[in-house]
């Protein structure tokens, strides 16, 4: 370019700028305008001359110099025809406006950024979330209670609309009258059942059916007859199982009594003899089912004692049932153990565990030094006195580390296969066992028997026992005759005393029962 033609395209650019800053001047002024006027006036913004003077040192301009010109002769002037563009690189490439309208020195601002520091934008649902939260905030209250109605009776609509639905499924509201054959496989569980019924469009909800056949069986398992079945879509809930399943009227039922002071091999042989279960059957639910009674579960996670034979040894409340001779042995158990959480367990955080904790007892404590006292005892007020002599030992420990029970050599002598010994007086108490507690210090490794409650709370409440003249005996020793009648002795001397007035007796008993003519 000829150092003609950058003169000219300097002084073009002057010419632009000072327009420029003219023309904010006058658009301030005009703002000023319309604001309220001041106590001081403002003066009056000079007036934006429509020609401004330009000197041009080139002739061929066509105008004098200082005359005034227009802006757009000025552009005029400087812009080259076709002839005279030359490479494209002159005035024209850099004063020619774009499709817009806008120079090239004045960028449009770039919309195509999502927030000033370039952050991503948040998904759409949070978005909406965000200002559906924001809508609220700046809500009245008025409008707030009219959308919290809004929600609740949508979500009673959607509520009630699923019950309907249910409630139609349940007792074949609605469901048509159309006949369709199911085959239900041999050993079909029930999920497979229930699958299989909303499959051929004879339920529609297999979650209400699934519990109405839980709330049915009582935790029972129901069995599928297999083979083909008329069905119809037009039977409800209660036809299709009376279809399906045994009729449980049909099963054979049997009621068994449990007296207090059964041990496990007892309950075991009492099942077995009423045709409910296997021995090995019983033994794998009482030492490894696993249950879900908190007590049970706090029964495991505590641990106890690796030569405990029984698990549940003194949790089987003593009662009487009744049983489908079919019942697996897990529920069979577990039927005896909902009666101890029934009659033990619901009370026992809020009343026992407090007493026994501050005795030094676990619930697996009371249940063993219960089963005890059960086994030793013959009536409620025994069982006070008793637990006395117990507690007053293990207080007593270093003096009486020994808790001497017969009973529990009785009990060593059943796990061992031998029989009990009927006569007290000829217990070997140097039987190696760990239930022996004339050779082994404090309670024994579990239970020794199944307790009722009288014997559960004498072990929580002892009570010293009475003399003769009515007088409390800080009792450490008991013994009693065949008869069931027990003496209490503070010293050892006096429990010898005992003894000695014991065995007098059961032979005065024994004497009298040869006398007795024999029965015909």
């Amino acid at each position: 370019m000829s150092d003609d033609r950058l003169s000219k395209t300097d002084e073009l650019a002057e010419i632009l700028g000072e327009y420029r800053a003219k023309k904010k001047q006058a658009e301030r002024s005009a703002e000023e305008q319309t604001q309220p006027p001041a106590e001081v006036p403002a003066e009056a913004p000079a007036e934006i001359p429509a020609e401004v003077p330009v000197a041009f040192s080139d002739a061929s301009s066509g105008a004098p110099e200082g005359e005034f010109f227009s802006l757009d002769a000025a552009a005029s002037h400087f812009t080259e025809d076709e002839s005279t563009a030359g490479d494209g690189n002159g005035a024209s490439s850099h004063f020619t406006e774009d499709a817009d309208g806008a120079f090239p020195d004045e960028p449009e601002e770039d919309d195509a950024y999502e927030d000033e520091d370039d952050e991503p934008r948040r998904p759409l649902p949070v978005r909406m979330l965000l200002g559906v939260l924001h809508f609220l905030s700046d809500s009245s209250f008025l409008l707030k209670a009219v959308l919290y109605m809004v929600v609740v009776v949508l979500i009673a609509a959607y509520l009630s609309y699923h019950i309907v639905l249910v409630g139609n499924d349940m007792f074949a509201l609605k469901k048509g009258d159309t006949p369709i054959n199911v085959t239900i496989p041999e050993g079909a569980s029930q999920d497979e059942v229930i699958a299989l019924l909303a499959d051929r469009g004879l339920i529609e909800s297999e979650w209400a059916f699934s519990f109405y056949l839980d709330h049915y069986s009582d935790g029972e398992e129901l069995i599928f007859i297999p083979g083909e079945h008329a069905l119809n879509t037009n039977m409800n809930y209660s036809q299709l199982l009376a279809e399906l399943t045994i009729d449980p009227h049909e099963r054979q039922t049997v009621t068994i009594t449990f007296p207090e002071g059964f041990t496990v091999d007892d309950v075991i042989d009492l099942f077995v003899k009423n045709g409910v279960g296997t021995r090995e059957g019983f033994v794998e639910a009482i030492n490894n089912y696993p249950y879900k009674h908190e007590f049970v579960r706090l029964l495991d996670e505590n641990g106890w004692p690796e030569n405990r034979v029984y698990r549940l040894e003194g949790y089987l409340y003593p009662d009487t049932y009744d049983f489908y001779t079919d019942t697996e042995e897990y529920l069979a158990i577990n039927k005896l153990l909902n009666n101890f959480n029934d009659k033990i367990w619901v009370d026992w955080k809020s009343t026992y565990a407090e007493v026994s904790a501050e005795q030094g007892f676990s619930l697996d404590d009371i249940v063993t030094l219960a089963s005890m006292v059960q086994a030793e005892g013959k009536t409620a007020e025994d069982f006070e006195y008793i637990s006395y002599v117990f507690h007053n030992r293990l207080n007593h420990s270093r003096e009486f580390p020994n808790l001497e029970s017969d009973a529990t050599i009785q009990y060593a002598f059943e796990l061992a296969g031998l029989d009990r010994v009927q006569d007290a007086s000829q217990i070997n108490i140097d039987f190696d066992s760990p239930y022996n507690t004339y050779r082994y210090e404090g309670l024994p490794p579990g239970a020794i028997c199944n307790a009722g409650l009288d014997s559960f709370l004498a072990a929580i409440y002892p009570s010293p026992p009475l003399d003769d003249n009515e007088k409390e005996i800080n009792a450490y020793f008991f013994v009693s005759n065949d008869a069931g009648k027990t003496y209490y002795a503070a010293t050892l001397s006096a429990h010898e005393r005992n003894k000695e007035r014991v065995r007098q007796e059961n032979e005065a008993m024994k004497q009298e029962d040869e006398l007795q003519p024999e029965e015909p």
